[in-house]
């Protein structure tokens, strides 16, 4: 697999360029138009250091490596194969992929610079494939550690009706979670609002002061330490499911974050299984699922559910 991308347009930020703003520096480097230099930006297609930027006022420092990947790319060899990339759906509309546990789904400050995250993988993919850089932006995140279903607007026009469906309640969002003990209730609501917690800078928390969040949740089996449980989200706050199950006193297994002393497992067992949301062309319903990873798979045996959709 290759590691980083393939230089297209390089720069380089020489002595007495350090302290420019990214697009301020494109134009003057590249001459390309400043409004050019942005789009770019803004797509995911300028690299520092082998890491997409997408903030138009970062600085640079002398000595940073600009990669430009222009509209034209045509590599020679696939950077990855199709089955790496786990497209569980694709059209003009839109494309969504099942992100494996581990992958960052767009770069963060903190990601390493040989690290790319899954919305570059599907950048260079598309690009070595059609020959040029297609149009790709991030609807929706996952956390890092979370594998399941994201999805990434292909056109213009996809995006804003996207963004709508997210925004209005109008997707289903639905989680397959393993949790520690076992709930007394067979199903139910958590409604509590969502906050950061002030006390760790990467923990949220249910706090009455923070923003409206909602879960549904059924018990889907019970075992003598652990249960399988099937979580809908009306609302979409940063660790909402992994903080609201640690409320109710049933963390994620394997989430030490959030109170799981469980410890031979490689991660927080949780799936984002299935979405369900209005086509962006044509608003038809549109379903889809993302298979089950084995290591979720492999405790729930011959209890694995088939579907979301036959469990309502």
């Amino acid at each position: 697999m290759q590691a980083n991308p393939p230089p297209i347009t390089r720069l380089l930020v020489r002595p007495g360029q350090g302290g420019s703003r990214l697009d301020l520096f494109l134009p003057e480097a590249s001459g390309l138009s400043r409004r050019r230099s942005r789009a770019l930006i803004s797509e995911g297609a300028v690299w520092r250091n082998g890491q997409a930027l997408r903030v138009q006022s970062r600085l640079l420092d002398e000595g940073d490596v600009i990669d430009i990947l222009a509209s034209d790319l045509n590599l020679d060899t696939p950077p990855w194969r199709p089955e790496d990339l786990n497209l569980v759906f694709e059209d003009r509309w839109l494309a969504v992929a099942n992100k494996k546990a581990g992958v960052l789904t767009q770069p963060s400050e903190n990601s390493r610079s040989e690290e790319l995250a899954l919305d570059q993988h599907l950048l260079l993919w598309m690009a070595y494939r059609d020959g040029q850089r297609p149009f790709l932006r991030t609807v929706h995140r996952l956390d890092r550690l979370t594998s399941g279903l994201v999805v990434f607007a292909h056109n213009p026009q996809a995006l804003p009706a996207l963004d709508r469906s997210w925004r209005s309640g109008k997707v289903d969002r639905f989680y397959l979670v393993l949790v520690e003990g076992c709930p007394e209730e067979d199903s139910g609501v958590i409604d509590a609002p969502i906050g950061r917690d002030r006390r760790h800078a990467w923990r949220f928390e249910v706090d009455q002061r923070g923003k409206a969040a909602r879960t549904h949740f059924r018990v889907l089996h019970r075992e003598d330490r652990w249960s399988a449980v099937l979580c809908r989200l009306e609302t979409g706050r940063t660790h909402q499911v992994r903080v609201h199950l640690a409320h109710l006193g049933h963390p994620v297994l394997g989430d030490h974050l959030y109170g799981s002393s469980t410890r031979d497992v490689p991660r927080p067992l949780l799936h984002a299984w299935a979405l369900a949301f209005p086509h962006p062309g044509d608003n038809s319903p549109l379903r889809l699922t993302a298979p089950i990873p084995s290591v979720i798979a492999a405790r729930l045996g011959k209890h694995l559910p088939p579907d979301p959709w036959s469990l309502q």
